[in-house]
């Protein structure tokens, strides 16, 4: 698989925040998405060259499996009973920082 792109909403400083700690361990690129579809806003995506993409937890596990240090936490999370209990857990979590975001940054 070729390298991916992940997209982060830069304008949340929640995801800013932990994506700016990744920025410093790996070699992913990344690139800003708060300007993009709503699609983009809501959940963590990596895309590739061939037009696949990957979205919320698949997301994390890419970028965690790329980086130095995380490896291990993308094999925990890609295990099948953890990783729908990290897509249950990331859903709430995804519904409530994009709609944190659009309610403020209307302000």
């Amino acid at each position: 698989m070729n390298k991916g792109k992940v997209l982060f909403n830069e304008k949340c400083s929640i995801c800013n925040f932990e994506i700016k700690h990744y920025k410093k361990r790996s070699s992913l690129d990344f690139e800003d998405c708060s300007e993009m579809e709503d699609k983009y806003l809501k959940k963590l995506h990596v895309t590739f060259d061939d037009g696949k993409e990957l979205v919320g937890v698949d997301a994390f596990i890419y970028v965690w499996k790329e980086m130095p240090g995380y490896k291990w936490l993308g094999i925990f999370t890609d295990l099948p009973v953890i990783k729908q209990l990290a897509k249950c857990v990331y859903a709430v979590l995804a519904f409530i920082l994009f709609w944190r975001f659009k309610l403020f940054s209307k302000a």
